[in-house]
């Protein structure tokens, strides 16, 4: 089971035109490298290199056209004012550009679409809530799917 459902996101990454599965490379710390002029470009010509010539550089997502790696400035996050580094936007926008991508190719098998439907009116229920458990999910997917296992579920 599970190699078949491996070779079917190979599957669903391919026919998005992406590496399965997609890396992001990100490096924390960015304040420290940047206190020295040129050391984020050494860095991302070190991990390039370090790639080049593997099959692991086809999986990587590039944080842009010219760098490599996601450096990001742990010093600047504040939960509290909702203050963050520019490189974790950049890295949600690109990881949500890839599952976006990657699910226009994905086929949803219909009694999935129900659990799907039931999970976006619980959210809409309660926005507040960002978290459900494994089992939570399972016992969803088994009551709105018709889901009869754990092994079917996952």
């Amino acid at each position: 089971i599970m190699e078949a459902d491996h070779s079917r996101r190979i599957m669903i990454f391919e026919e998005a035109g992406i590496a399965s599965p997609a890396m992001f490379l990100v490096g924390t710390h960015a304040d420290k490298l940047r206190e020295q002029p040129g050391m984020l470009e050494k860095q991302d010509e070190f991990m390039k290199k370090k790639l080049e010539g593997t099959v692991l550089l086809e999986h990587v997502i590039w944080a842009s056209k010219d760098r490599m790696c996601f450096y990001v400035d742990n010093t600047v996050t504040d939960p509290d004012s909702g203050t963050v580094d520019p490189q974790v936007h950049l890295l949600r926008k690109k990881t949500k550009e890839v599952a976006r991508e990657v699910a226009q190719h994905h086929k949803l098998p219909i009694p999935w679409l129900k659990f799907d439907q039931e999970v976006r009116e619980i959210k809409e229920k309660d926005p507040t809530k960002k978290i459900a458990t494994v089992e939570e999910l399972q016992q969803l997917a088994m009551k709105t799917a018709g889901i009869k296992s754990k092994e079917e579920f996952q």
